[in-house]
Parts: C-alpha cells; sequence; structure tokens
C-alpha cells in the first residue's frame, strides 16, 4: 500500500463518504491529511462568506489539497448496477434492474431499496463500503500523481 493511504486513516475515509454522501466538498491536504469540509447546505450568509473565502484560499493552493465531491451520477449507478450481483432473489433483482432502466433511475432504485428493510439494510452497508473504495481510489491517484 502506498505511503499516503498508509497515512491516511480509515476514519478519515469514512468522514469524506460521509460528508460527500450530503453533497458537500472535501479538501484533504496531501502533506497533513487534514479535511476541510465545505457545507454546500448552510443558508447563513455569513458562513456562506466565510466558507467561500476559505475555498478561494484552498484553491490558490490546490496542488497541496485532494478535492472529492459527491459521486457522480454515473458512478452511483454504476455502483447499483453493481449491486444487482449481490441481491439473491431474482424477483427483487429483476424489479432493481427494471428500476434503473425506467426514466430516473437513481430515484426509481432508492424507492425499491426503501420498500424492503433488509435490502435497506444490505444496500446502505454494500453503497459505503463501494464509496470508501472510490474515495480510497482518488486519493491514490491524486497521490501517485
Amino acid at each position: 500500500m502506498n505511503r499516503f493511504i498508509s497515512t491516511v486513516q480509515q476514519s478519515a475515509i469514512r468522514e469524506i463518504v460521509r460528508e460527500i454522501a450530503k453533497g458537500n466538498t472535501c479538501y484533504m491536504n496531501r502533506y497533513t491529511s487534514k479535511i476541510i469540509t465545505i457545507d454546500n447546505s448552510i443558508e447563513d450568509m455569513e458562513e456562506i462568506t466565510a466558507q467561500k473565502q476559505t475555498q478561494i484560499e484552498i484553491e490558490k493552493k490546490i496542488e497541496k489539497f485532494v478535492k472529492l465531491n459527491k459521486l457522480s451520477e454515473k458512478i452511483q449507478l454504476m455502483i447499483m448496477k453493481d449491486f444487482l450481483d449481490q441481491v439473491v432473489d431474482k424477483s427483487v433483482r429483476k424489479e432493481l434492474s427494471n428500476s434503473l432502466k425506467r426514466k430516473s433511475p437513481i430515484r426509481n432504485f432508492y424507492r425499491e431499496i426503501e420498500s424492503n428493510m433488509e435490502l435497506n439494510q444490505h444496500w446502505a452497508n454494500y453503497n459505503t463500503k463501494e464509496s470508501e473504495r472510490w474515495v480510497t481510489n482518488i486519493l491514490v491517484d491524486a497521490y501517485n500523481y
């Protein structure tokens, strides 16, 4: 495992996954592994101004940071499609597969998942694991760059 990832604690990766899942932007310092989160949901103008200033300062020194945003729709769909292989019940797998073929596939997929508590938990665990893997790969690629 490369030096950068060995210095990044699994808890930091989990923190990034949680934040980007909420739609926030995370910047990880390449040298200190410190995470700075830009909360994209705040509404207080003073906080927005302060965060914009922080973001401007980070962007000026972006070579020192790895920027992580919410997973793209394409990546989310890829994770959802891969999840189908984890579903044992063929009829449930078919329903999930069909939900991904219709208009608004992500919304449809979540509707199907939410109707089954056990499946919902299985999805949450799988999605978290895959998101952590995605973040780890981004960090490895950024360090190797």
